[in-house]
């Protein structure tokens, strides 16, 4: 008997998806699935929940969430070797790799597109042991999906990071990195770096034009550091996706990196993985080329 297990964050985004649960149930069950659902509670439990499952348990995994979710079960999945393709809801605040897949934020199309079996390889990164799918950053900014207050982000959505980054630009100050890929090693000063699987982060849909999801490589992004009144501007190109050729932009397309960090404050080196807490600096990144198996509708 065909099978679907869908894993949900009831505080992802607006906390709306459970409304459009008895849709979920009644779409999969109407094309003769018989359905499983794991709602979780905290950090971790989708973790344990996937421990306990085989390849030959599910026909199709689904998750519910944001990027922080889809992370989870990523990583989870990955370290337990399955092989099932999953299926994505778009229900947090941002949804970047959902974006990359063209999901759109609604559960009856979300289970049209899984059951029309539309299955893409894509890749995903690896940092320091663990797993991404979407992006990897570090300094400015890096932390305000980690210390932004749940109800204003769930209020405001993506206009909440940008708030809440901005508050942060007359504290930061640059820090030095050296960045090594396979050909290369570049040392200068940054306010920000991003490695991309996808074109966004947070919000910003155009931080790396022509990025796709399944190449093989990721995209480096680099604000080097200039004075203010130049951020400004350039921070108006990102907007317009304008910035890729601009000379306070490090811009690499590789498939792997090597980031460390030259100066000795502890807080510069702080990474961000996909919304959530990351290693700190130095980062081993590499691309883990078709490892996944999504449904899209691409």
């Amino acid at each position: 008997m065909k099978r679907v297990k869908l894993f949900y964050n009831p505080a992802s985004g607006d906390k709306s998806f459970h409304l459009q649960l008895d849709t979920f149930i009644h779409k999969f069950q109407t094309a003769g699935y018989d359905v499983s659902i794991f709602r979780s509670s905290k950090r971790g439990d989708i973790t344990d929940a996937i421990e306990k499952i085989s390849n030959e348990d599910y026909s199709i995994l689904a998750v519910a969430g944001g990027d922080g979710t889809v992370n989870e079960i990523i990583n989870a999945m990955v370290k337990k070797d399955l092989t099932i393709p999953l299926g994505i809801f778009p229900f947090g605040t941002a949804n970047d790799f959902a974006g990359h897949l063209n999901l759109p934020r609604d559960v009856g199309a979300c289970c049209d597109i899984i059951l029309r079996n539309n299955i893409r390889k894509v890749d995903i990164g690896k940092v320091n042991g663990n797993y991404f799918i979407n992006v990897c950053s570090g300094g400015l900014f890096t932390n305000v999906s980690q210390t932004i207050d749940l109800h204003f982000k769930n209020t405001l959505g993506k206009l909440a990071y940008y708030i809440k980054g901005i508050e942060q630009l007359p504290k930061f100050k640059p820090f030095a990195l050296r960045i090594e890929t396979g050909d290369m090693v570049i040392e200068d000063l940054f306010y920000l770096f991003l490695v991309l699987n996808g074109n966004s982060a947070g919000g910003f849909e155009r931080l790396a034009k022509g990025a796709s999801v399944d190449d093989g490589f990721f995209d480096f992004v680099g604000i080097k550091a200039r004075p203010f009144h130049e951020l400004a501007i350039l921070f108006v190109k990102i907007l317009k996706g304008e910035h890729l050729d601009d000379p306070n932009i490090l811009f690499l397309r590789k498939n792997e990196f090597k980031i460390s960090c030259l100066e000795t404050e502890k807080r510069f080196f702080e990474s961000d993985v996909d919304g959530e807490k990351g290693p700190d600096l130095p980062l081993e990144i590499e691309v883990c080329h078709k490892k996944l198996q999504v449904f899209t509708n691409m």
